[in-house]
């Protein structure tokens, strides 16, 4: 089973996650995220990816209390005193193919209601990623990176289909990584290779952005 792929494996395996996981309702459904198309470039072959776009709060969500006598409070509540719902943030997810690493990528962007984008320090501190999954961005405004090391882990670049600025996690570790977890595995026939190479890649992904986040 592959832990890279060619730029053919990668459309076939797009595709067939997309006729594998679109029957299923987001709503039920936290172990595959949801709600992905395929979108190809308007005049040039093969440079296909994967698109969704999701609503997201812009704080990280507080626990709600469901006590009775908060609710019935909350009931009670004069309409004049009640707070506004709160705006959401429009993010464009992307999976594009890496040429270079042969492998998926995850591209981005992060807008408030007005069209602005996040800047980094928001970006680290949404809903979008684990708590405490990415490290603080201590004042950078340009990217971060891994950890007592020099390598980056999210970096600003032009989508590379599209031209336009984004933000993406560096796909440098991914083949290591995802040929461990398959290696584990007990082995899928070979028509759905493809598919579970795509599963495992959102797998590893989902440890540090939370696809689950927001509304589509």
């Amino acid at each position: 089973m592959p832990a890279t792929l060619t730029r053919a494996q990668f459309e076939h395996a797009c595709r067939r996650y997309i006729n594998t996981h679109s029957g299923a309702r987001r709503s039920d459904v936290k172990t595959f995220p949801t709600g992905w198309s395929w979108r190809e470039h308007p005049h040039v072959p093969g440079l296909g990816y994967l698109l969704r776009t999701v609503y997201l709060p812009q704080t990280q969500g507080a626990e709600v209390d469901h006590e009775p006598d908060v609710l019935e409070h909350d009931m009670m509540e004069d309409e004049s005193t009640a707070q506004p719902p709160q705006e959401l943030l429009t993010c464009k997810q992307y999976v594009v193919y890496s040429p270079t690493f042969e492998v998926p990528a995850f591209y981005f962007t992060l807008h408030e209601s007005s069209g602005s984008p996040l800047i980094l320090d928001q970006i680290v501190r949404s809903v979008l990623f684990r708590h405490d999954a990415l490290p603080s961005s201590n004042g950078n405004t340009f990217g971060l990176l891994m950890p007592d090391s020099s390598l980056a882990l999210l970096s600003q670049g032009d989508h590379p289909t599209l031209g336009t600025p984004s933000w993406y996690l560096h796909p440098c570790h991914t083949s290591e990584v995802v040929g461990e977890i398959i290696a584990e595995g007990d082995g899928e026939g070979s028509e759905d290779e493809l598919l579970r190479s795509m599963e495992v890649w959102f797998m590893v992904l989902g440890n540090i952005v939370d696809f689950f986040a927001g509304c589509e």
